[in-house]
């Protein structure tokens, strides 16, 4: 399915010269008045549907601007910086390094949060029982079925909170899933439907629908090798407030160890960490 204006060949020259576009989310006059040195604006204060949170500014701006295929965007939340510590400058110098055969550069905090499951839909179903099987139906009925559970997904596939630039082709195929998710959630009445807009336990009553949304970066970039990604050091970034940021260390080891397992897949590397996280749980 194709959506929106975003065409052409995906051609690249001089990396330095790659255009780079990053724009914060303001949702509130606040946000708004707040935006950091550098960024361009994607305004959301009188967004008209909030249930999509992020999703309903980007999606706007996707379907309706021209796109430059060379060039990356990202589009960020007004906690990015207190998130990754970064500035406008240090974001835009990172993705223009990243060279011509990188489609999508990821900035993602929470570093306990990627390292310690095996995937980031094991993480949210931790705080929201039923994601995985909620999540396991969407992809059925889009034709991809996947079974969630046992992927492997280290800190080059995952990405949290969309905190990630991308050029055009990688965006197509992002908002692509997307709007198959926009489609049935905004459809007539189904079983699907309903699981999907579940509302969670987070702050403001989020649907299921959202966290789904974004998890949807890291399905493409662990399912589909075509995409090539450049990971900012997720362990610079901010830990989460759980318990789990306490154990930095380990928090290496097991993105390490999940590593391994996808490029060797040898059986002890699952064991291994396996064990670790075993240890951690008691």
């Amino acid at each position: 399915m194709q959506t929106g204006k975003i065409t052409g060949p995906n051609q690249v020259t001089n990396p330095a010269l790659h255009p780079v576009y990053l724009y914060h989310i303001a949702y509130s006059d606040k946000t708004l008045a707040e935006v950091p040195p550098g960024y361009l604006i994607l305004d959301n204060v009188d967004s008209p549907r909030n249930d999509w949170r992020e999703y309903w500014p980007i999606r706007r701006f996707l379907i309706d601007e021209d796109l430059e295929e060379r060039a990356y965007y990202g589009f960020f939340s007004p906690r990015f910086q207190e998130k990754t510590g970064l500035s406008h400058a240090q974001v835009k110098t990172f993705v223009q390094a990243a060279g011509t055969d990188t489609d999508v550069v990821s900035f993602s905090p929470q570093p306990d949060m990627g390292a310690f499951f095996l995937n980031v839909f094991e993480q949210e179903e931790l705080f929201s029982p039923g994601f995985i099987a909620a999540s396991e139906s969407f992809f059925s009925a889009v034709g991809m079925p996947i079974g969630l559970a046992p992927l492997v997904m280290d800190s080059r596939q995952i990405i949290f909170s969309n905190f990630f630039a991308a050029r055009p082709a990688f965006w197509r195929a992002w908002l692509d899933l997307n709007e198959q998710l926009f489609s049935i959630c905004e459809g007539e009445d189904c079983a699907l439907k309903r699981l999907l807009t579940v509302e969670t336990a987070y702050p403001g009553s989020v649907q299921r629908k959202v966290f789904l949304m974004e998890r949807m970066a890291s399905v493409l970039l662990t399912v589909d090798p075509r995409w090539r990604v450049r990971a900012y050091n997720t362990f610079d970034c901010a830990w989460s407030n759980s318990r789990l940021n306490q154990f930095k260390l380990e928090a290496v080891l097991s993105d390490a160890l999940k590593i391994a397992m996808k490029e060797q897949g040898f059986h002890d590397y699952k064991e291994a960490y396996s064990q670790l996280r075993d240890k951690l749980r008691e």
